[in-house]
């Protein structure tokens, strides 16, 4: 298994540079998500200048904390866009761009969401409420979860900035496939997405299995795309698989993650179980035909 995909990992990368304009959506439930599951193949995208890479953060990741000063979500979607600026800049000089990004709110499906952009690469915050390992939910958010909205057992979930509500599971399906259509650059399209296989992804967060679950809905009725399925907690007691050049810059932009948390007040996830996932990168891929 481990030999398959370690080969399967070197074909990918290297595809990354000789097919043209592809469009490259990563579902990263959580703000630390991507830099731990999905890299060096984040950072393989965005040096393809000529490609579009979109990470998508659903959730808040704030455990229940909610909004405020220093708050939790903040620190950790700052600890994000600061990682998708390093690995930006490290093919160029950075030089004329700094840590500004291209901020606004865009529409869709009547639900407006925050959209940063820096070169290539373009991040969306859903802002979900953090949906507490299991799917429970937190008092704060009245135990309303992605998990809930999915199987139907919630309705009228809002965003923890209050910047909108939705109302169901098609509510947000359908908000997905317009972000999905609207950032479509017009050739091959990859969604990159946690593998919701329990035998191959066990212990996984509800958060992640379930913006996985959304996104493998959307995909299926848009047709014509790639997926690529991540084995998340569990890769940590797996083997080490990435090359020494990828393994360097996925180390780097944990680093640099990790250190925006800390400049934002909170705790420094720069610690022995969150770098167990370092050097780690396992996934399969599925392809969706056209419809």
């Amino acid at each position: 298994m481990f030999n398959i995909r370690f080969f399967s990992l070197l074909i990918v990368l290297y595809s990354f540079s000789v097919n043209g304009q592809n469009t490259r959506f990563f579902v990263s439930a959580h703000q630390d998500d991507w830099q731990l599951f999905m890299n060096p193949n984040v950072y393989e995208s965005i040096k393809n200048e000529k490609d579009k890479t979109v990470i998508i953060h659903t959730t808040a990741g704030e455990a229940g904390a909610g909004m405020g000063n220093d708050a939790h979500y903040k620190a950790r979607e700052e600890g994000s866009l600061a990682a998708v600026r390093f690995l930006s800049n490290t093919f160029t000089t950075g030089a004329g761009l700094g840590a500004e990004m291209e901020r606004a709110y865009v529409n869709l499906n009547n639900h407006k969401i925050l959209r940063y952009q820096y070169r290539n690469c373009v991040v969306y915050l859903l802002r979900f409420p953090d949906g507490n390992g299991q799917g429970t939910g937190y008092e704060l958010h009245q135990f309303k979860t992605l998990a809930k909205l999915f199987d139907g057992s919630s309705r009228d979930v809002p965003t923890i900035d209050k910047s909108t509500i939705y109302k169901d599971r098609e509510d947000l399906e359908k908000t997905i496939k317009a972000l999905i259509l609207k950032e479509q650059a017009g050739g091959n399209t990859e969604i990159h997405l946690a593998d919701t296989d329990q035998k191959i992804n066990p212990g996984d967060h509800s958060d992640h299995q379930t913006s996985s679950k959304f996104f493998q809905a959307v995909a299926k009725e848009i047709g014509g795309m790639t997926l690529y399925l991540y084995t998340n907690y569990a890769s940590a007691q797996l083997d080490k698989n990435i090359p020494e050049e990828g393994f360097l810059v996925s180390a780097a932009a944990w680093g640099v993650t990790t250190a925006h948390i800390a400049d934002h007040r909170h705790y420094s996830t720069w610690d022995d179980a969150h770098n167990s996932w370092i050097g780690r990168q396992y996934f399969r891929t599925i392809r969706i035909p056209k419809k």
